[in-house]
């Protein structure tokens, strides 16, 4: 295992999250897009080699993440083809995409679901209901990753299911999408990441985003960074 602490409150982790996760105590929200729908793919590519299983990574987030971690807000895009394999969320919302996402058997994809696990914070905080569904126009940017999520979209939904200065853990880091947004909206971050060569993709995106902070956010302290082997 290696470990890289960013900053003070922003630490990322290489490794397995079902060994990890239950080290790392309470969150306050967990925020992640899981590898779905590499059944069959072509490892090589998209080298999530331990989780191109789907069946092991339901296992993997039932057991490690909505079973394994103690959190107050559990939110993850499960993909449409895997949906209805995992428990039944509180809420759904979804993304909606003009320009659609792909195609099925039925015609064009134009929406990918967003499942929310526990309790509304703008409605604990008395802000009244906000929309659990987002309008989304923008791309991923290239960033060696092979399917990274829209930093503008997964904003949205950082701000929507958390506070300013809460703890966000993504078990399924990737290329730190959800670390880019902590660090920009005044979160802090926990990732993790099974493959090097996107940990290493996450480190360097995380790391841009707090070397050019949000002037309406405080940054956070640096910290040390160490490993361990």
């Amino acid at each position: 295992m290696r470990v890289e602490h960013l900053a003070e409150g922003v630490s990322l982790y290489l490794g397995d999250c079902r060994e990890i996760l239950p080290t790392l105590g309470k969150v306050d929200a967990v925020v992640t897009d899981p590898p779905y729908g590499l059944l069959g793919a072509d490892t090589e590519k998209n080298s999530y080699s331990t989780f191109s299983d789907e069946p092991l990574i339901v296992e993997a987030l039932v057991k490690a993440v909505i079973d394994g971690i103690d959190y107050d807000r559990f939110v993850m895009t499960p993909g449409q083809k895997m949906m209805f394999r995992y428990p039944e969320p509180t809420a759904v919302g979804v993304f909606y995409y003009p320009a659609g996402t792909g195609s099925c058997s039925w015609g064009f994809v134009g929406w990918q679901p967003i499942f929310y696990y526990g309790k509304d914070p703008f409605l604990q905080d008395g802000r009244g209901r906000a929309s659990n569904s987002f309008y989304a126009t923008d791309s991923a940017e290239k960033n060696g990753h092979p399917c990274p999520k829209p930093i503008n979209q997964w904003t949205k939904l950082v701000r929507r299911v958390s506070r300013e200065k809460e703890l966000i853990a993504d078990p399924f880091m990737g290329s730190g999408t959800t670390g880019v947004a902590c660090v920009k909206t005044g979160r802090k971050f926990i990732g993790i990441e099974i493959e090097p060569k996107y940990f290493d993709i996450a480190c360097r995106r995380i790391q841009a985003a707090l070397d050019a902070p949000d002037m309406f956010v405080e940054p956070p302290k640096p910290a040390k960074q160490e490993a361990m082997l």
